[in-house]
């Protein structure tokens, strides 16, 4: 169920919901579920179960790391927020010989202050993306990036860190949000390290591929509608039943869309998930096609 070479693997966490009903609640409210999504063909292939008062996120992370059967062979590229900018996490991908973007926040503030005064030691990025074509963001906002890469043109690293091997790029995101309305300008500024070198066009992707993640949650909650239901048993069974219907209607648009296979004339999300309700033979077809070599 793994894409080729360089697939992206951004991690995101499911709540398993349990509530009270009648006074009672089930053993397993605590919990919530780490998935890893693959970006090339949208679809969770790996699960992880936390219970809040035992794992972390952390934790959970460095022991998908270890199950390395679960990967494809073919060297891919990690993706995850900030809270898993770890030592030991980002130290076994690069020994594993995958590749990790990890950002750089104030959980790591000593890390993110040497990545600023080393770019800051440059007279100019490496590379350089000034994305001029803005678009218009889900709150209607104009967006634009500018992505500024800095590497080290006479040798692999471009900082030594005493915890961290092999860090090859330092990447310093600089985000534009402007009003078409009132003109009003909101500029925020994200920095990244990775582990090989490439260009800004290429880790601008990279970047925008990770957020792809948020598509599935609005999946999840949308066609699954997972932020409305109560999981009273096996909650844990129920998590892994909805990313594999999630999975089966992902896999079905991969292969047909913008072709006309349904009433509706469209070959969306929402619409395959109708034609699963209404109609036993769609979703029976569902199951039945190939949708790998």
């Amino acid at each position: 169920m793994v894409s080729g070479y360089e697939a992206v693997y951004p991690k995101s966490i499911s709540s398993l919901r349990s509530q009270h009903i009648n006074g009672q609640c089930t053993q397993e409210r605590h919990k919530a579920i780490l998935n890893i999504l693959d970006k090339d063909i949208k679809i969770v292939f790996a699960h992880k179960f936390l219970d809040k008062n035992k794992s972390s996120e952390i934790t959970a992370l460095k022991e998908v790391l270890k199950e390395n059967d679960i990967f494809s062979l073919e060297q891919q590229i990690f993706s995850f927020d900030a809270l898993l900018t770890q030592s030991e996490i980002l130290n076994t991908i690069d020994a594993q010989g995958n590749r990790y973007i990890a950002k750089l926040k104030d959980n790591q503030k000593h890390l993110k202050e040497k990545a600023i005064e080393t770019i800051e030691g440059f007279d100019e990025p490496t590379n350089i993306l000034d994305d001029e074509d803005s678009y218009f963001s889900e709150n209607n906002k104009r967006v634009s990036r500018k992505v500024e890469v800095y590497q080290n043109k006479s040798a692999d690293l471009v900082m030594h860190h005493e915890n961290f091997n092999n860090i090859q790029s330092l990447v310093k995101v600089t985000k534009t949000l402007t009003s078409p309305i009132t003109g009003e300008v909101q500029t925020t500024t994200q920095y990244l390290m990775a582990n090989f070198k490439t260009t800004a066009k290429e880790f601008h992707q990279k970047i925008l591929q990770h957020w792809r993640v948020e598509t599935y949650h609005y999946h999840l909650d949308m066609l699954t509608e997972e932020d409305d239901h109560i999981a009273h048993k096996e909650p844990f069974s129920i998590a892994i039943l909805r990313s594999f219907t999630i999975n089966l209607y992902q896999l079905f648009l991969n292969i047909y869309k913008d072709k006309k296979v349904l009433p509706t004339g469209k070959t969306i999300m929402v619409d395959i998930r109708r034609a699963c309700q209404y109609r036993d033979d769609f979703s029976a077809e569902l199951f039945e096609l190939e949708y790998l070599d």
